[in-house]
Order: C-alpha cells, then structure tokens, then sequence
C-alpha cells in the first residue's frame, strides 16, 4: 500500500481549522511499516493523525496478529500478560461503573471481544456490547458464548435509553469523530454518564519512546489526546467532567510493546519504563486515563 493513496487531512477533523503544525512522524510497527504524521491543530489544539487510509481501506489495518483486543490466544509473553491484567481490568471497569450506577442499561462501544460486557452481565447490569469487527463477533460467540451487536446495529438503539455509555480506548478509532459523538451522545440518556479511556501522550513513557510510542497506534489512532484536550472534548459536547482515574497497568503493557518497536529493546526496560511513568504521573499525567463525563439532565 503506498502512501500516496491515503488521504491528507487539511483541516482539523474536530474544529475543521486548516491551520497545523508537525508534531511527529510515526511508523506503523503492526501492518504498512509506512510513516504517518501526526499534526498539531492550531485553533483548538487536538492532535491528529494527518494522513489515514479510507474508511473502505482502515478495516485492514486491524488484522496484525499482535491485535491483542481482538484475539484470544496467549502464544506472546505480553499477550499473556495482557489477558492476565484485562481480567482484573475488568473487574475494576464495573467497580468504576457501580459508583455512577447501581442497576439499569450499560452499552460498551467497541467491545473487542466482550469481556466486559460479560462482566457487566454478571453483576447484573443490562449490558449489551457493539463491535465493528465481525471476525471478533463471531470469536466471542464460538469461544465465550456472547453475542455482540454491529456497530450498524447501535444506530438503532431508541434515543435517551442508555444510562451509561463506555468507550474503552474506542474513541482515538472513531472515523468521523464529530459526528460519530454526536451520534453516541443521542442515545445517552440526560443524566447518563460516559465512560472514555484514551491514552495520554503527555506522559512519561510517551515523552521516552517517542515515534516508538505503542500507543500512538497509527494509523489506527485518528486522534491524540491529552488531559487538557480530553476536558475540552467533554466542553465541546456539552458535557460535565466528574473525574480522570488513572489506568496504571496501561502504562506496562504499551511500554514493552514500545521496547519491541526499538530496535534492541528489552522488555525488562518496558516494565522498568511502565514503573517509572507511573511514579512521574503527578507531572505528566498516567500513560490512559478513563474520563467520566454526565449528560446535563
């Protein structure tokens, strides 16, 4: 796939300025090995990926087999890792949730393979989970007996029947992102609360990896998100910040796969890296953090 056939964004895919400045130039590690930039915007400051693949084209990007969102295997010592910590992940994602909602409707957005709609389920929440990627539907109904509706399937959903809305590293993805939030936030009831995890490239391991970044993802990564930018988003929207809670096990994980972008890197240094940018987090912020946002009532 050659670079010329990706599609340069002019104008800031949020606030539609066609003012920018480079930011960084980062390879795809997973599937083209080509180098993407990604842009500052000038009006509101969002960063974003500033050449993409088309909506047609972006579904195949999805299918490296180091997608550990979307695989169930455990052939990788990360890959390991990464099932061992979603587990507890999991339970502290319902934890987050009871303390905004005891009972009632829970939509995960992009549910990889489902497992925290199955952990929703369990404590007994209405949870359905939405995923575009019909290879990790039909994964979650052979493997753990779950069915997950199309992304397609979401737009049918009655507007206002949603009382809580969760996005777990979801929206860097979304392609339209103006439209595709307004969209979301339909069906979010007034009073309902979203749920966003995005990771943070202020912090320190982003700051150490540079272009080696995990986390900058491109071009499967749209956008870029800081804590700054994220309570701007919220503003943007409407919406009434409530809180960041740190996800510090990310800061592990996207560190050791940082060191196997590095030419000679080490995954001893990825943990000891994840450590060390957890310990910075007071001036840097954590490597994710899930916002909570409400829905005025």
């Amino acid at each position: 796939m050659e670079q010329k056939n990706y599609i340069e964004r002019v104008f800031c895919p949020s606030c539609g300025d066609k003012h920018s400045e480079r930011f960084l130039d980062v390879p795809d590690y997973r599937f083209s090995h080509d180098i993407f930039p990604i842009n500052r915007c000038l009006g509101c400051g969002l960063h974003y990926t500033a050449s993409i693949p088309s909506v047609d084209d972006i579904g195949a990007f999805y299918k490296a087999d180091s997608y550990d969102s979307h695989r169930l295997d455990n052939v990788s010592l990360i890959s390991r890792l990464y099932r061992f910590v979603r587990r507890i992940n999991v339970r502290k994602k319902v934890s987050w949730v009871r303390k905004y909602l005891k009972s009632g409707v829970v939509v995960d957005y992009g549910c990889g393979l489902g497992h925290f709609v199955q952990g929703l389920r369990n404590a007994g929440y209405n949870a359905e989970g939405y995923e575009i990627d019909a290879d990790a539907r039909a994964l979650a109904q052979s493997e753990l007996n779950l069915k997950l509706q199309s992304l397609e399937r979401f737009k049918l959903l009655t507007p206002a029947s949603v009382d809580v809305l969760t996005m777990w590293h979801v929206l860097e993805h979304v392609y339209d992102l103006n439209a595709d939030v307004e969209l979301l936030l339909q069906k979010l009831r007034p009073g309902g609360f979203l749920f966003v995890a995005v990771p943070n490239f202020r912090s320190y391991d982003a700051q150490y990896y540079g272009a080696y970044w995990e986390a900058y993802d491109v071009p499967r990564h749209l956008y870029h998100f800081d804590q700054s930018c994220m309570k701007s988003f919220g503003q943007k929207f409407g919406l009434i910040y409530q809180e960041a809670i740190p996800m510090k096990f990310d800061s592990y994980y996207v560190a050791m796969r940082s060191e196997k972008n590095k030419p000679g890197g080490s995954l001893l240094n990825g943990l000891r890296i994840g450590f060390w940018s957890n310990v910075q987090a007071a001036k840097h912020g954590y490597s994710s953090h899930v916002f909570v946002f409400k829905k005025p009532a």
